[in-house]
């Protein structure tokens, strides 16, 4: 089946201006992404839409396909499957997609090692859709209307933080969606659900400025660069 990865940038961001084509680490954010999966062996073809003339410029540097997305389709109400639809839909590279990758140019760290082996094990385990995760030992509350906070566990028998290994934490770094499936339920999630699970650092999503000085940080210090294209 063919597998088309999807890249949706929006040149506006509330949080960190321009953050999709800034330089991370003297490499446009948007970048990054774009080079792992070019680079990865079961991906076909690599889409990337955006509003930004900038940021297609960037993925036409790099031989990428690109989608000028229309102004109903970035905007801030604007959901991620009603860009991702219009970008399929628009651009002939989307056409005879039938695994569809939706990769968010915010999480740096994602490899095209995590492309292939999420591939592998969205095949071999017949999978609909599947979500990158990383493992999580954390104790979650939810805030009630009333401002009162519910748990997610029972506070009089606090289990061990070990014994959470089965609980995982959505990443938002990407996901793939069967075409069908996307087309039918008009969500990214649908039908029998897997999960792949990325180190720890896969979890970075960069949205503030925090989150800038914390990716960058964790870069230098493990030493991770964009990957050369082959």
């Amino acid at each position: 089946m063919t597998t088309l990865a999807v890249i949706l940038a929006r040149g506006g961001s509330k949080g960190i201006p321009g953050k999709n084509r800034r330089p991370f680490c003297g490499t446009p954010l948007v970048e990054w992404c774009l080079r792992a999966a070019m680079n990865a062996n079961h991906i076909d073809s690599v889409l990337l839409s955006s509003d930004d003339d900038q940021i297609l410029a960037i993925g036409s540097s790099l031989g990428c396909a690109v989608h000028k997305r229309k102004p109903e389709d970035a905007t801030d109400t604007a959901s991620s499957e009603q860009s991702l639809m219009a970008a399929l839909s628009e651009h002939e590279s989307g056409q005879d997609a039938q695994i569809v990758l939706m990769v968010q140019p915010t999480s740096p760290f994602t490899s095209s090692k995590d492309f292939d082996l999420s591939l592998e094990k969205f095949e071999q385990g017949n999978y609909d859709s599947m979500l990158a995760v990383v493992n999580d030992h954390s104790f979650t509350w939810i805030l009630q209307e009333d401002d009162s906070a519910t748990p997610s566990y029972d506070p009089k028998n606090r289990p061990m933080r070990q014994s959470n290994s089965n609980q995982r934490k959505e990443t938002g770094a990407f996901y793939i969606t069967k075409r069908s499936i996307l087309e039918r339920e008009r969500c990214r999630l649908g039908g029998r659900i897997g999960c792949y699970t990325m180190p720890d650092y896969g979890a970075i999503d960069i949205d503030e400025e925090f989150d800038w000085l914390m990716a960058e940080t964790i870069a230098e210090k493990l030493g991770l660069e964009p990957e050369a294209l082959l």
